[in-house]
C-alpha cells in the first residue's frame, strides 16, 4: 500500500477500506444508515484525485454537494480540488445546456409556470393547472416526453396528452424550459450525439453517485452514458431509505446494476450512529419490508436508554407532552441543538410550534413556509381577528379585517369596493360594519356579494356568543360561509387542484382552537409563534449563534441526525399517510426517522387526528410494544426506461 493511500484509509473498517481503496471498474455500495457513507465517498474522491484522476461526485441535494465541496477542499490542495466537480444532476444539467443551447431560458418561478399551462388550457382539464403540471412532472421523471407519452384509452388521459402537447408549444414559442425539462434535454442530447457525449464523458475518469436510490430513470440514463466508455461508476445508496417512488424514484436500476457480474459490491451494514436499542428498533420495523435489499446490521455502541413509546389523546397534548421533556432534558445539560422533532406531513408542526412558543423553547421549523400564512389558514386567522375583542381597544368587528374578508370566499365584489366603503363610512362617521346594509354597490354583482356578506357575518355574530372555545367558532365560519368548498376553488370557480391537504390544514386550525377557550386566546398563541420565529431570524441575520430545536419532516431528515429524536404521529392517516398506496415507502419514512437518533429515540401516537379517530401505526403494532404511562387523480406511471435498457450502455 502506497503512502498516498494509507492517509485516506485511517480509522476506517475493512469495507469501508476497501470502498475507498477500489480503483477500476464498476461498484455499488449499500450503505446503511449511519455507516459512514460520506466519508467513504469524501476519501475515494480524495484519494483519486490525488492521483490526478478527473473525478464527478453527484449529490441529490445543493445543500449535500455543498457539504462534500468543504470536505474535500480541506482534505485536498488546490491543483488536485480542481480535478473534483461536485453537482447535483440538475446543477450538471443547466451547465450542459448552457454550453450546447446558449439561448435558452429557464422557469423557475412556479406561477409562471401555472400561467404557461393556462395558456394551454390545462384550467379546464380535471384538477386543473396545478394538478396538470404534477402530473406532467411525473411523467418527465418517469421518461416520458409530450412526444411519446402514450395515453391510455381513457378520455381524461387523451385530454392530458393534448394539453401536455399544447403546454410544450407554449413553452418552446418562448424558448422557456421547465426544471424537468434539464434532465430530459440532456439524456436525449447525448442519447443522440455521441461526439457531444464523448466530449462530456471524457471530462471525468471517475463518477461517484451519491444517494442513488432517489434517482430517477433520465438521471441514470445521463449518470451511466457519461460513464460508458471507462465504466468506473460507483453508486452508492441504500435502498431502506428510498422515499421518492411519488416522484419516479428509480430503485430498481440500482439493483440491476449491483447484481452485475462485472459490478464488484460492498455492503457498509457498521452502524456508527445509534445505540443497539434505536438499532434494534429500526431494524425490527424495516424488517417487515419483504421487498428489500437485506442488509446485516451491526450496532457498533452500546445498548443505551430503550426506546419509549407514548400514546396520548391528540397533538396538542403530543405537543405538551413532548415540550415537558425537552425541558427536562435541557434542564439536565442538553442543548437544544441536538434534538430534533420529526413528523410525516407538514401540518404536524402547527401543534409543536404553538407550545413550545409557549414554552419559550427555541425552535427552527423546516417545513414548507410559514403553516399561519397559507390561504387557507391565513383566512380563517383573519376571520377570528375580525371576532375577537381587540386587546387594546376591547372593540371587536374592526374595519381593517372585515376589508380583508371581502373575497373570503370569494363574493365577486369588485375590487374598488373596499375603498368605496372606508370612503362611504368616513363620510357618514360609522364603521363600515354598520353601512354594509345600505351601502350603494357599483354593480349588480359587487351589491349581491356585499348583502351576502352582511348576512353571513350577523350569523357569525350570533353564533360566537354560543361557542365555548374557539375551535368551536372555525367550525361556524366553515360552516356558515362555505369555506371548505371555496377553499378547493380557484377565485373563478373552476376546480383547480383535489388538494386534501388544505382541508387537513383546515380541520387542524379547527382542533388547535378547540384548546383555547376564546379566539383571543388562541390568536395570542399564534402571535407568539410569529414572534418567535422574527425573533430568530433577526439573530439569524446578526450571525449570532442560536441554540434551537429543529422541526423537520422525514423527507427533510434524510443526512441529518441529533443525540435526541421525538419521533410523532405515528399513527394511522399520518404514518402511513392516508393517502399511501405504498406501504413499503412510509415504512422507509419511519425507518428513517428513527435512525436519525444517536441517543434517544422517543415514539408517539395520538388517538385522534383533526376530526379522525386513529389508531396506533401500523408499523408499531407488530413489534409488540407497551405504550408508556402518558397523561389528484391517480395516473399510471408510464416509464420509458429500464433497468436493462439503462445498463445495456455501460455493461456491453
Amino acid at each position: 500500500m502506497t503512502p498516498e493511500n494509507t492517509r485516506f484509509l485511517s480509522g476506517l473498517n475493512d469495507i469501508q477500506r476497501s470502498a475507498v481503496l477500489h480503483d477500476n471498474g464498476p461498484c455499488a455500495v449499500f450503505a446503511g444508515p449511519g455507516s459512514g457513507k460520506t466519508r467513504v465517498v469524501t476519501l475515494r474522491a480524495a484519494r483519486l484525485a490525488s492521483q490526478g484522476s478527473q473525478i464527478l461526485v453527484t449529490t441529490f441535494t445543493t445543500e449535500a454537494a455543498r457539504e462534500m465541496e468543504t470536505r474535500l477542499t480541506g482534505m485536498l490542495p488546490a491543483p488536485a480540488m480542481k480535478l473534483v466537480t461536485v453537482s447535483t444532476l440538475h446543477a450538471l444539467c443547466l451547465k450542459v445546456l448552457k454550453a450546447e443551447l446558449p439561448s435558452f431560458k429557464l422557469v423557475t418561478d412556479p406561477h409562471q409556470q401555472r400561467s404557461l399551462a393556462d395558456l394551454a388550457g390545462a384550467r379546464d382539464i380535471e384538477g386543473g393547472c396545478r394538478a396538470f403540471l404534477s402530473q406532467v412532472s411525473l411523467a418527465k421523471n418517469m421518461g416520458n416526453t409530450h412526444k411519446t407519452y402514450k395515453p391510455d384509452d381513457s378520455g381524461g388521459d387523451r385530454e392530458f396528452a393534448r394539453t401536455w402537447r399544447a403546454y410544450e408549444k407554449v413553452k418552446a414559442d418562448r424558448g422557456l424550459f421547465d426544471f424537468d425539462d434539464l434532465i430530459l434535454a440532456v439524456r436525449d442530447l447525448l442519447s443522440s450525439n455521441e461526439q457531444t457525449r464523448a466530449k462530456y464523458a471524457s471530462q471525468y475518469g471517475f463518477i461517484i453517485v451519491d444517494e442513488c436510490q432517489d434517482m430517477n430513470g433520465p438521471q441514470f440514463a445521463i449518470t451511466l452514458s457519461l460513464g460508458r466508455d471507462h465504466r468506473n461508476v460507483m453508486l452508492v445508496g441504500d435502498l431502506d431509505q428510498s422515499l421518492y417512488a411519488f416522484r419516479g424514484a428509480d430503485a430498481t436500476t440500482f439493483r440491476a446494476f449491483a447484481k452485475h457480474q462485472a459490478t464488484k459490491v460492498f455492503e457498509l451494514s457498521h452502524n456508527y450512529r445509534s445505540t443497539q436499542s434505536i438499532m434494534q428498533f429500526a431494524d425490527s420495523l424495516i424488517k417487515q419490508d419483504e421487498n428489500r435489499h437485506p442488509l446485516p446490521f451491526q450496532a457498533t455502541r452500546d445498548e443505551g436508554l430503550p426506546v419509549r413509546w407514548t400514546r396520548l389523546n391528540d397533538a396538542d397534548d403530543e405537543a405538551e407532552e413532548t415540550a415537558q421533556e425537552i425541558l427536562e432534558l435541557h434542564k439536565a445539560g442538553l442543548p437544544y441543538n441536538d434534538i430534533a422533532i420529526l413528523f410525516r406531513v407538514n401540518a404536524q408542526s402547527e401543534a409543536f410550534e404553538r407550545i413550545l412558543a409557549a414554552h419559550e423553547i427555541p425552535f427552527a421549523s423546516k417545513q414548507d413556509g410559514d403553516f399561519y400564512a397559507r390561504k387557507e389558514v391565513q383566512g380563517l386567522i383573519t376571520y377570528l381577528q375580525y371576532l375577537a375583542p381587540d386587546e387594546h381597544t376591547n372593540q371587536a368587528y374592526a374595519d381593517e379585517w372585515l376589508l380583508a374578508l371581502l373575497n373570503v370566499p370569494d363574493r365577486k365584489i369588485h375590487r374598488d369596493v373596499a375603498q368605496q366603503l372606508i370612503h362611504v363610512a368616513q363620510m357618514r362617521n360609522r364603521k363600515v360594519r354598520d353601512i354594509l346594509s345600505e351601502f350603494p354597490a357599483p354593480d349588480l354583482r359587487s351589491f349581491k356579494g356585499i348583502k351576502l356578506l352582511a348576512d353571513q357575518l350577523a350569523q357569525l355574530e350570533t353564533a360566537v356568543s354560543q361557542c365555548t372555545n374557539a375551535g368551536q367558532i372555525v367550525a361556524k365560519i366553515r360552516n356558515i360561509t362555505g369555506y371548505d368548498r371555496w377553499i378547493q376553488h380557484d377565485p373563478r370557480g373552476v376546480r383547480e387542484q383535489e388538494d386534501d391537504d388544505r382541508i387537513v390544514n383546515i380541520a387542524r386550525v379547527e382542533e388547535a382552537a378547540g384548546h383555547y377557550a376564546t379566539a383571543a386566546d388562541y390568536l395570542k398563541a399564534v402571535r407568539m409563534v410569529r414572534e418567535a420565529k422574527q425573533k430568530r431570524s433577526k439573530d439569524r441575520r446578526g450571525h449570532k449563534h442560536i441554540d434551537e430545536i429543529t422541526l423537520v419532516t422525514g423527507h427533510g431528515a434524510k443526512g441529518l441526525e441529533w443525540k435526541v429524536v421525538f419521533a410523532v404521529g405515528w399513527s394511522e392517516f399520518i404514518l402511513p399517510h392516508r393517502k399511501a398506496v405504498n406501504y413499503d415507502e412510509e415504512r422507509r419514512i419511519a425507518y428513517v426517522i428513527a435512525t436519525r437518533a444517536r441517543d434517544r429515540l422517543y415514539v408517539s401516537s395520538i388517538d385522534r387526528w383533526n376530526d379522525s379517530i386513529t389508531a396506533p401505526s401500523r408499523f408499531l403494532t407488530s413489534l409488540n410494544l407497551v405504550a408508556s404511562a402518558s397523561p389528484a387523480r391517480d395516473v399510471a406511471a408510464k416509464s420509458l426506461e429500464t433497468p436493462n435498457s439503462l445498463l445495456g450502455g455501460l455493461f456491453d
